[in-house]
């Protein structure tokens, strides 16, 4: 009986050690390919490195995936044709230590200044003033998020439409002008209905711990940008605090139109490019965006 089962012990290190070493061989073999050799050329002039996210007391700023290749996937798709081509080379995105990843419980107070982007975002309670923003952005071929107040989705679902079909995003503004954890879902869910995008963001301009709190249990992110055009800060008071990144928002009144054809010349003098939220948030590494 002690004999069989060393015997057994035995035939299973054997089995173990000519897998591995098998697998040693195919990769060796497969290293040596010229197509392999070409892909691992590609890979050291491509493979991007992950940027963590930024954490300080109760914010933090999205960190950004490495980008790399992945060179077994992309050796099996030329493999099959014969023949290298950079249009078949495959990504893989990994995360980085530090992540904007299901972080509800902290402020977004910009996105990451590795990109040469900022993110224009419009806190609409009266869609009175809705065609002259609309036509502004649409002269620069710009696309910005909303944040559409519940009882204006009730009322002109037109609009929202309106919005929507220019190619900007939409997300809750609230309800009544407040955050309320009874109607949260309910406008989430009227904005979902209507639009192309999943309502995961809230917006305060101040600290607000009740709304964190609200956005939070329902695994919303809340933005709280410090650059805020209003009738109390116009936009030549927050110019200079502009950086990449930057989250710029205009609560819609009588003056957004004059404010916004200010920001628009002084953002293109800059060479800014433009992003909605969910790109300008995303921690993807490999997006075109």
């Amino acid at each position: 009986m002690f004999k069989k089962s060393l015997q057994l012990i035995g035939l299973t290190i054997l089995i173990g050690f000519s897998f591995f070493y098998t697998d040693k061989v195919v990769n060796v073999v497969r290293d040596q390919d010229p197509l392999m050799i070409k892909i691992h050329e590609y890979e050291d002039s491509f493979n991007k490195g992950s940027v963590n996210a930024f954490i300080e007391d109760d914010s933090i700023i999205p960190g950004i995936n490495a980008c790399v290749v992945d060179t077994i996937s992309s050796y099996s798709n030329m493999k099959k044709v014969g023949s290298y081509s950079s249009n078949m080379i495959e990504y893989k995105e990994i995360k980085p230590k530090l992540s904007l990843d299901k972080v509800y419980n902290k402020y977004i107070i910009k996105g990451n200044k590795s990109r040469s982007e900022v993110a224009l975002v419009f806190k609409l309670n009266d869609n009175k003033y809705l065609t002259n923003i609309l036509d502004a952005l649409s002269k620069k071929n710009i696309k910005a998020s909303f944040f559409v107040d519940g009882q204006s989705i009730e009322e002109s679902t037109k609009d929202i439409y309106r919005i929507i079909n220019k190619g900007h995003e939409i997300y809750n503004g609230g309800y009544d002008g407040e955050y309320d954890k009874d109607l949260l879902v309910w406008t989430n869910n009227m904005i979902e209905n209507l639009s192309y995008n999943k309502s995961k963001y809230c917006l305060v301009t101040k600290d607000n711990k009740t709304v964190l709190d609200i956005c939070s249990k329902n695994k919303m992110y809340t933005i709280k940008s410090n650059l805020v055009v209003n009738y109390g800060s116009m936009f030549n008071s927050i110019k200079p605090s502009i950086e990449k990144g930057s989250i710029i928002v205009f609560e819609v009144n009588d003056k957004t139109q004059l404010e916004l054809d200010k920001a628009l010349l002084f953002l293109s003098s800059k060479g800014f490019t433009y992003n909605v939220l969910s790109n300008h948030l995303s921690e993807k590494g490999c997006s075109k965006n």
